[in-house]
């Protein structure tokens, strides 16, 4: 499935073509540290279809993360990144 990745200094946007096939109110997104995992259950029968597991290059705030989908083929995840430690 591709995926568009667009990297700015605060935030991650991961751009995910799923098509149609799944159920908008399923997605779900886990952040561990900096593994971003993306869940969605099937449309018709609501058996989940569709995993996939992203590693960030640098932490990001789990408390922050917005998922949205477009209905018909893209699912847009923005994550924003840890802010670095000031000295």
């Amino acid at each position: 499935m591709p995926v568009v990745v667009i990297e700015t200094a605060a935030t991650v946007e991961l751009r995910i073509r799923l098509g149609e096939r799944i159920d908008p109110g399923s997605v779900e997104v886990e952040i561990a540290g900096r593994a971003v995992t993306i869940r969605a259950r099937d449309a018709a029968g609501g058996n989940r279809v569709y995993e996939r597991r992203f590693i960030m290059h640098e932490p990001v705030v789990e408390e922050h993360a917005a998922a949205q989908y477009d209905g018909t083929a893209w699912l847009t995840v923005v994550l924003r990144k840890q802010s670095p430690p000031r000295d």
